[in-house]
């Protein structure tokens, strides 16, 4: 059962239309939007539809201002670290402008990582003659041990999330950083599998960058993403060349005064429209949810809930990391009788249980917003499905 007390689950729950008769497991894939940040969302496009002259010259700024305020804070950062851009790719790529790459400079990523960190390196190295190299999974969980037996003197970068996003297995960047450093390499971490579920503080790892998505266990919308730049980084070259992001735009009277400085520290590294009207409350919406909550909370809850996963696919004969070699938010469920695990989630989608397949493995991801009755139904709708399935091979 959950640590927590059953009003403040309960009263987490009520923050979601979630009905009962659907057992939703997978945050990994989308978070469900708060009814708060519905309603935000909801109340920026009506007053876009009916009172757009009401839309003031603030209104481009101050909203961004708070939501940069507000990922800063769950990261332990300074809001002056961070940028809104549009995903992850934009923010690897810009980490990509930033550092000066060589022939015969080596990149080095976790195998099977999500593209958005893969298709950006492969252009570097591909423009630059930087060798990519993928670290395979290794047998015995330990990715930093992997990555670090993977560094040379010519590693540069190292791109690294907090965890794997198919399994949740952990990668010890406080290991990872420390040989990076030792190398002068570059580390960039995705948090986007774990922001919102996993706690995160930059100042006791010190990357280089930072991305994450905002729309998983971040519980925001599409379309808005985080990126935190070390101060060593900014003064470095944006992607992209925008009027917001220079000194003294928000005197609309003077646009045309054109203006080589920047806004203020990470400001320079936002995306074009990242004011993003009705996405903007939304996600702050959402991230203060998280922050009333907090992080440490919702991870001892889930963790409560990934335990009894844990002993549950056990029994069922599933392979599973073990729990040291993991964040403790999800899980990868592999089976040496099925082959496709897509099959399988397809097949629990008809009975309303909602998980992914990613790669070999079935990724459960529950959020705050489940409880031991989500996790009991999942068991026993996975059981009545490997009897009725591997029963027939």
């Amino acid at each position: 059962m959950s640590k927590l007390p059953s009003d403040l689950q309960n009263q987490f729950r009520s923050h979601f239309e979630l009905s009962r008769e659907v057992v939703y497991l997978n945050a990994a894939y989308m978070g469900p939007l708060p009814l708060r940040a519905a309603k935000a969302g909801i109340a920026a496009i009506e007053k876009r539809s009916h009172q757009c002259w009401q839309t003031a010259s603030t209104d481009f700024f101050d909203p961004s201002e708070d939501l940069r305020a507000e990922v800063a804070k769950l990261w332990s950062a300074r809001a002056d670290n961070i940028a809104l851009v549009p995903s992850v790719s934009y923010g690897v790529e810009t980490a990509a402008k930033n550092i000066q790459f060589s022939e015969g400079d080596e990149i080095l990523i976790p195998a099977e990582d999500f593209p958005s960190n893969v298709y950006p390196w492969m252009e570097v190295a591909k423009k630059t003659g930087a060798k990519l190299i993928t670290v395979p999974r290794p047998e015995n969980y330990n990715w930093a041990q992997a990555m670090i037996e993977a560094m040379s003197e010519r590693t540069k970068l190292v791109s690294a999330p907090v965890c794997d996003w198919s399994d949740g297995t952990y990668f010890d960047l406080a290991q990872i950083v420390k040989a990076c450093r030792a190398r002068r390499a570059a580390l960039i971490v995705d948090v986007s599998q774990s922001f919102g579920a996993v706690p995160f503080d930059v100042t006791k790892i010190d990357p280089d960058f930072v991305v994450s998505v905002g729309y998983k266990w971040q519980l925001g919308p599409y379309g808005l993403a985080y990126l935190y730049v070390a101060n060593r980084w900014l003064n470095g070259t944006p992607l992209e060349n925008n009027w917001i992001t220079r000194a003294g735009s928000e005197d609309f009277s003077r646009l045309v005064e054109y203006k080589d400085a920047y806004q203020q520290g990470a400001r320079r590294f936002d995306g074009g429209e990242r004011t993003q009207f009705h996405l903007t409350p939304m996600a702050l919406g959402a991230l203060q949810l998280l922050s009333e909550v907090s992080v440490p909370q919702i991870h001892s809850h889930v963790q409560t809930l990934t335990e009894t996963l844990h002993s549950g696919l056990r029994d069922l004969r599933f392979e599973i990391a073990p729990r040291e070699a993991s964040c403790g938010h999800m899980i990868g469920a592999r089976h040496e009788r099925l082959a496709n695990m897509a099959t399988l989630a397809a097949r629990l989608k008809t009975k309303n249980v909602f998980v992914s397949a990613r790669g070999s493995a079935l990724r459960i991801s529950p959020h705050l917003y489940n409880d031991a009755e989500d996790v009991a139904r999942f068991l026993t709708v996975l059981e009545g499905e490997l009897r009725g399935w591997v029963g027939e091979r």
